[in-house]
This record gives structure tokens, sequence and C-alpha cells, in this order.
């Protein structure tokens, strides 16, 4: 698509229209973090705050999952139902009697807490222990299946959202995948009601369903908040467009009323085949690809903060040679992309894992996937931990790497290789990824390897210096070994 050349005058005054449009919602647009940024940090705060809070929480009979994309459990012929509860950190308004009548095994849970309790591992944890230990005493057994907090900067819109699972017991016909990805905004120099912002939060939800293969019957929770109603109810219009497109089903239920700017959802899949947590299989024998280039929030925040600071527009131009104009489309680029669901990839997924009763075999299977988000090239640590081996990545695949640089030098985001409904990687033998290759090019994505499993029995990535250049966070620099490449 040829996009119009404007002047940095003209996008200056259209970037200050949605300034006005925000500040009238009551909603600082410089205080959001877009996409996936919004996520309380998982190396630093919420991975440390779980392993602290678990051996207590187990003795109570409650169960944190295991870290994965998403939440897995057994589909039967009478189906399970989903009630959802809203707790205000504030206030403890947990209904005891409903839970104990109910008796759900398990729970999706998203968080919403405010930047200061974010900060630490002490602190957060110090919160969540509030809400966990209550219910963990008046339902033992529940199991949190998968887990997603973000930050915001208003300490009156702290939550927690619990979506609790009963699953209504009959035969076992197959499996069903669930995941909560909740987002502040994606692009705050656009409308907050545009399609293009519902269509990424939402193809975000279902990118971890994907991630594993599961597609199939696709059902939709909103979880969505606005200052303004009529926007609300826009962005619940725009969710159920989305879906129905892929002939999925939206559930009408309650939804937060904290009048802060939230737009996601729980969703679910049906999965059919064993999902690709083969971390004890992977060996020597086995490469890694990404679907896609990397990098998306890196190229959204270095236009914000153009639009915010022209000194800034004209420092990119000096050091890169990209001009305001050249920035534009290359964001635009980057929103038409996120806005693509990667259902397709999904359905090649599906395609290579074993059958429910099927063993899994190297030469056909996939061993492992996992998606690139808020975390960015970070997860490749998080696949060497759960396989225990040392993976090489040989290649870091940025949209732009001189725009992922310059954010980084210049403090613009701690992590310029992360993503919103972002790439996905697999990890299988060379056969396996070669077919795949094929496979994606029928449907013009072209998915790039980035590298190979090295040895197994210790967790640990090698990785080359030039990932210095992309990650300015301390706390994810030190999970990597590097090598001159």
């Amino acid at each position: 698509m040829k996009w119009v050349k404007m002047t940095y005058d003209t996008l200056f005054k259209e970037f200050l229209e949605k300034v006005e449009l925000y500040k009238k919602l009551g909603v600082n647009p410089f205080s959001l973090a877009t996409g996936c940024a919004v996520k309380v940090d998982l190396v630093s705060v919420l991975y440390p705050a779980i392993r602290s809070m678990r051996p207590e929480l187990e003795k109570l009979g409650m169960k944190i999952a295991p870290r994965r994309d998403a939440d897995i459990f057994p589909r039967t012929e009478s189906g399970f139902e989903v009630f959802r509860e809203i707790y205000d950190v504030n206030r403890l308004n947990i209904d005891h009697e409903k839970l104990k009548i109910k008796k759900p095994e398990r729970a999706i849970v998203l968080t919403q807490i405010h930047q200061k309790l974010a900060d630490s591992a002490e602190s957060f944890e110090k919160v969540a222990k509030s809400i966990y230990y209550e219910i963990a005493k008046t339902i033992p057994g529940l199991i949190i299946g998968k887990g997603h907090s973000i930050v915001t900067s208003n300490p009156n819109s702290q939550f927690f959202l619990f979506d609790y699972i009963k699953i209504y017991r009959g035969t076992q016909t197959g499996l069903v995948v669930g995941n909560n990805d909740t987002i502040q905004i994606i692009d705050p120099t656009e409308d907050p009601g545009n399609y293009t912002q519902t269509a990424i939060a939402i193809g975000n939800t279902l990118n971890d369903l994907y991630t594993l293969g599961a597609w199939r019957n696709i059902k939709v929770y909103p979880v969505v908040d606005s200052p303004d109603d009529d926007l609300k109810n826009k962005i619940l219009a725009n969710i159920r467009t989305y879906i129905s497109e892929l002939n999925g089903q939206v559930i009408d239920v309650e939804q937060p009323n904290y009048r802060t700017l939230l737009m996601g959802a729980t969703a679910f899949a049906e999965l059919d085949k064993k999902p690709p947590f083969f971390f004890d299989e992977i060996d020597e024998s086995m490469e890694i690809i990404v679907t896609r280039p990397i990098g998306e929030l890196a190229i959204i925040n270095v236009y914000m903060m153009s639009m915010l600071d022209r000194e800034i527009a004209e420092e990119l131009k000096a050091q890169t040679g990209i001009d305001i104009d050249r920035l534009l489309d290359i964001k635009k680029k980057v929103i038409e992309m996120m806005m693509k669901p990667n259902i397709y990839v999904a359905r090649i997924i599906e395609e290579r894992l074993p059958g429910l009763d099927e063993e899994f075999d190297p030469d056909m299977h996939i061993a492992a996937t996992t998606d690139v988000t808020g975390p960015g090239i970070y997860v490749i640590k998080e696949l060497s931990e759960l396989a225990n081996a040392t993976i090489k990545i040989e290649d870091v695949p940025l949209i732009s790497p001189e725009i992922s640089e310059f954010a980084t030098r210049n403090y613009i985001i701690p992590n310029s290789t992360a993503g919103t409904n972002g790439a996905i990687v697999i990890i299988a033998r060379s056969k396996v990824i070669d077919d795949i290759q094929d496979d994606l090019k029928k449907y013009n994505i072209g998915a790039i390897k980035i590298g190979k499993v090295v040895s197994k029995g210790e967790a640990k990535v090698l990785a080359p210096k030039k990932l210095k250049k992309y990650i300015l966070a301390k706390a994810y620099l030190r999970e990597f070994e590097y090598y001159e490449s």
C-alpha cells in the first residue's frame, strides 16, 4: 500500500488532536504503555512473586500451573461453564458462598495493578496474597491455569478478574485451550475506538491459542473498560465483528467498570491433538524458526515519542536516515501486520502434532512452540529452561534494526524485541522445519531460522553481542551468554 507523504507539522497537528481526544476521555495517552509493554515485568517481578507464593498456596490446596502460553483442560461431551468474578484490590469483595456452591476446578486470571505495586516482587506478592489466599481457603483444589498481569497508572482501578471454569462430567472428547490477554492500547496516536486497535488486542489473545495449534470453535469472553460508555460499546462491537470473521462466538459477561481504557478477552478454542509440550524430546537435531520479524512495539513507541518531541524525530533521521514520513510508513505496515490473525500458522502447527492416542515422532512432529510478545526474544530463554537445553540464537530478525537500536539507545523502550500479536517460535527437526516453511510460503508468510539447539543438560542461551543493542533491561540482558557474531 502506498501512503501519501505528509509533513511533520501536519502529522503533529493530527497527533495533538488525538491527545485532546484522549484527554476528553480522562486518559493521558503518554501514561499508556502500548501493547504487551504494559505487562508486569516477568523476570524481576512476576516470576519471583509466584515462586514465593506457590509453596504456601499449595498447602492450602491451590495450584498455580507451570508457565505456559495457555491453560489446557479436558473437553467433555457435557462441556464447561465460565463465570466471572471481579475483585477490587482496595476492598475485598469475594463472594465465598457462591464459590462454595459453584466449586470451579480452574481459573484464568487477569490482574490490573498500580505501577507502584508492580515495581517489585515483594509488593506485587503482598497484594496478590490478599486475594489468592482467601480464594484458596474457600475452594481448596483450584488450579490457576493461566494468569496475565498488567500495570495501571490509576490506583483506583486495581482489580483481579477471575474467569472461573466449571468442567461438567462426561466422556472426554478432546482438549480445551484457554488464555487471557488484555492491554490498554496499541497505538496512542490513533483513535482508541479504531477497529485496528481492537483487532490487534483480540488477535493477541487468540495468538496463545494458535501457538498451540488450537483454532477450532473459538469462544471469547471480552474484557473491556473505558471512561466513555459509547467507546466501550464500540470496542465490544469491534470484538463481535472480529470474532464473527473467524466463525467464533462472543459471550456476554460482566465487564470491569473502573472507567479506564482496557481491551482484551479470555478466549477458548478446541484441540484434538497433543499440545506441543514435548520439551524432553528437544535435542541437538532441532532448529528454531520465527514466523515473521519481531520488534513491533519499538516502532510504535519511537513514532509516538517523535510526535511528542520534534528533536527525537530529527535525531532519528540524523542517526538512521529514517525521516518522519518513512517512520509513519513503517508504523502503518506494522499495524497491518499485527492485525492479521495467525490462524493459518495454527492450522500448520495442528497438522504437525501427534493425536491424543499417538506417540511423539521427532521426524513428523513439532516439539515446542511459543509466541514472541511482551518478553520479546527472552522467550527463547524460557524455552531453554523448559527443555533444559543450550540454545544458540544466530539471528535476531527485527522489523527495523535501526529503529530498535535507536529506541534502546534513547531509553524509549526497555526491550526493543517485544511485540503484540507477534511472531510464533517453533522448535523441530530440520525436515519438519523445512516443511513448515514451505507451507507458510503458501500464505505469504516467510518464516526465518533464528537458531538451533546446541546441547542438552543445561538451560542456557548463547546470543550474538548485537542483541545488547536492542535490550535495555538488565534483568533480561543477564539471562544470556554472548558471543562475537
